[in-house]
C-alpha cells in the first residue's frame, strides 16, 4: 500500500503508540529549547508590549497574559508545559496547552524560524489525538481511562495524523518549489553562499575544514542540486511504501542534522525530526524504548 494507509483494512487501526509520543515530544522540545537558551527580551522586546497583542485574534496570547516585567512568569509556565509534554503526562490537558504555547509563541514573537510554525501546526492536528487518548501518559502502553472509544473517533484521530503527512510532505514540496525560482539554487552556487553567509553560515573551525569541499567548483553544485533531489524526494515519499518510507526517514533526519553542523538550528531541527517521525515512521508500531512502560 502506498503512504495513506487504506482504513478499511484495519478495523482498529491503533495509532497510540509511542511514535505518536516521540512525535509530539521532539517538537516540544523545539520549543523548550529555544525559550531555554535564548532571552526571553529578545523575542518579546519592551516594543511588542507598549503595541499590545493583536485585537484580530480570538486566542489570547499565552506570553502576553502578564505585563512587561512579568514575562518570566509565563516563559517558566510554558517550560514547564513543555516539560510535562515531554515526559508524557496527562495528554488530554498537555495536548491543548502546547498548541496554546506553540501557536503564541510564533504570532507573538520577534524571531521566528520554519520549525515554530511548522510546530504550531502540527501541535494543533495533535490536539484531537491526545484529548482521545486513553492513557494517563503518552508513554505507557496500557490504557488508564476505561471508556469506549467510539470507532469514527478513532479513525478521526487517525485522519489527524494523515493530515499531518500531508502537511509535511507540503512543506517539502514548497522548499523546493521556492528554490527552483532563485537563481543561485538553479545555477549550484546557493551551497556556497550559504556556508559561508555572517552570520548564518558554518563556524570559523568548520569551514577551515570543509573549505576544499567547499570551493571545489565541481561538488558545490552537485552539493546544491543534490540538496534539491532530496527535498523533492521526501515530498515524493508521501506516495512511497513503508519500507522506502523508512529509508526517507534516515535520509530526512541525516539532512536536518547537518543543518544543524553547518547553521545551528537545533529547534528547527528537533521540530522537523518530529514531524518526520509522524510523516515517515509506521504509527501502529512500538518502538523498542527503555521509556515505554506497562
Amino acid at each position: 500500500m502506498g503512504p495513506i494507509e487504506n482504513y478499511a483494512a484495519k478495523t482498529d487501526p491503533y495509532i497510540f503508540t509511542n511514535i505518536y509520543a516521540l512525535a509530539r515530544s521532539f517538537i516540544a522540545l523545539s520549543l523548550l529549547v529555544a525559550l531555554l537558551f535564548t532571552s526571553p527580551y529578545v523575542y518579546f522586546p519592551s516594543e511588542f508590549f507598549a503595541i499590545g497583542q493583536p485585537s484580530n485574534t480570538i486566542i489570547p496570547n499565552f506570553f502576553y497574559l502578564w505585563r512587561e516585567e512579568n514575562l518570566l512568569i509565563p516563559i517558566i509556565l510554558a517550560c514547564i508545559i513543555l516539560l510535562l509534554v515531554i515526559i508524557g503526562y496527562i495528554p488530554q490537558l498537555t495536548g491543548i496547552l502546547h498548541a496554546w504555547v506553540a501557536y503564541s509563541f510564533f504570532t507573538g514573537a520577534l524571531m521566528v524560524e520554519g520549525g515554530d510554525q511548522i510546530g504550531q501546526i502540527i501541535a494543533f492536528l495533535l490536539i484531537p489525538v491526545t484529548i482521545l487518548d486513553k492513557r494517563i501518559n503518552h508513554w505507557h502502553k496500557n490504557d488508564f481511562f476505561t471508556y469506549n472509544r467510539p470507532e469514527w473517533l478513532t479513525f478521526f484521530c487517525y485522519s489527524c495524523l494523515v493530515v499531518v503527512q500531508i502537511q509535511m510532505a507540503i512543506v517539502y514540496f514548497f522548499a523546493v518549489s521556492a528554490k527552483l525560482n532563485v537563481p543561485e539554487w538553479v545555477d549550484g552556487s546557493a551551497f556556497y553562499y550559504w556556508f559561508n553567509h555572517n552570520p548564518f553560515g558554518a563556524s570559523a573551525p568548520l569551514r577551515a575544514v570543509l573549505s576544499p569541499v567547499v570551493n571545489n567548483p565541481f561538488l558545490t553544485p552537485l552539493i546544491t542540486w543534490g540538496v534539491l533531489v532530496l527535498e523533492a524526494t521526501l515530498f515524493a515519499a508521501l506516495f512511497m511504501t513503508k519500507d522506502k518510507k523508512r529509508i526517507m526517514f534516515i535520509l530526512g533526519v541525516s539532512f536536518h542534522f547537518m543543518i544543524i553542523i553547518i547553521h545551528g538550528l537545533w529547534s528547527f531541527f528537533f521540530a522537523m525530526l518530529g514531524g518526520l517521525i509522524i510523516y515517515l515512521l509506521p504509527w501502529d508500531k512500538q518502538l523498542n524504548l527503555r521509556l515505554w512502560r506497562n
